[in-house]
């Protein structure tokens, strides 16, 4: 059967910004972003030598979200100056490596990994997505669709969602309307907790269910909105586009464009990767 793999790349740069010292050229250029992000991805390639491969990103227009929420990741620091510089660098370098980067206006990565899952999943493919980000884990199916944490190098397979939040991974989004996630800068409903949301899914079913019994619900729980909970709802659900221009089948690793990229990653420095890409891209079973 036919596997692809999808990676955030949003989440991957930022952890890659995070996790090490800084880097930087002769020149000042900061590389620290640039260098994780590219042995991480080697590293599966290497490991796990795929086949179909995508990069979905974010793009810094506002989302479909933060039209909706202004207060949508509020919270959050803005994006160092030192990762912005990198971003593009990567974006250029992905296609010089023979992967497919995937990004839209008004959509996240999750939403783009969303919808190229789905299209994967009718054409009889098995998908892998490598993501630290849990909304990510409403995709999980048994047998079909995995969510890997990089950070912790985790496997989230259906028994590993519900041992980590209780719920199946189709109900995930209700569960966090219904706490919130601080994350996100989303508010659940005042109240309730991890046990109690574990007990109105088991009551109600979802969110749908408790809108449609409102009255009910809100004399159990008097300070919940509706507005609040059906934006919580709508935040926290994935939301694929209707259509992207990429199939599975446009997803194909392609050949490295090798004597472009050693020069850029030169101009870099990185001459460990350089030596990395070519032990990797010598296996020609990827192609």
């Amino acid at each position: 059967m036919k596997e692809l793999y999808l990676f955030d790349g949003s989440a991957f740069l930022y952890r890659s910004f995070f996790a090490l010292p800084p880097l930087s050229t002769k020149s000042g250029f900061p590389t620290s972003a640039i260098y994780g992000f590219l042995r991480s991805i080697l590293s599966i390639l290497k490991t796990e030598r795929p086949h179909y491969i995508a990069i979905a990103f974010d793009l810094p227009a506002p989302t479909q979200r933060k039209l909706a929420y202004s207060e949508y990741k509020s919270k959050r620091p803005p994006t160092p100056e030192p990762l912005k510089a990198q971003i593009w660098v990567i974006k250029e370098l992905i296609p010089l490596l023979g992967i497919k980067l995937v990004e839209k206006a008004g959509y996240e990565a999750d939403d783009l990994i969303a919808y190229l899952t789905s299209r994967a999943l009718e054409k009889g493919f098995r998908v892998k997505i490598y993501s630290p980000d849990k909304d990510l884990l409403q995709l999980v199916q048994e047998g079909r669709v995995w969510v890997i944490n990089p950070i912790l190098n985790e496997a989230f397979d259906e028994k590993k969602v519900r041992e980590k939040f209780g719920v199946e991974p189709r109900q995930l989004a209700d569960y966090l309307a219904l706490v919130g996630d601080k994350t996100d800068n989303i508010e659940g409903v005042k109240g309730v907790g991890p046990k109690t949301a574990l007990n109105l899914l088991r009551e109600y079913g979802s969110i749908e269910g408790i809108l449609s019994r409102w009255d009910e619900f809100e004399k159990a729980f008097p300070h919940a909105e509706r507005e609040k909970l059906e934006l919580a709802y709508q935040l926290v659900k994935l939301n694929p586009p209707e259509h992207l221009e990429v199939e599975p089948e446009d997803l194909k690793l392609r050949e490295p464009v090798l004597d472009v990229l050693k020069k850029k990653l030169e101009e870099l420095e990185m001459k460990s990767i350089v030596k990395e890409l070519e032990k990797v891209f010598a296996q020609k079973s990827l192609f």
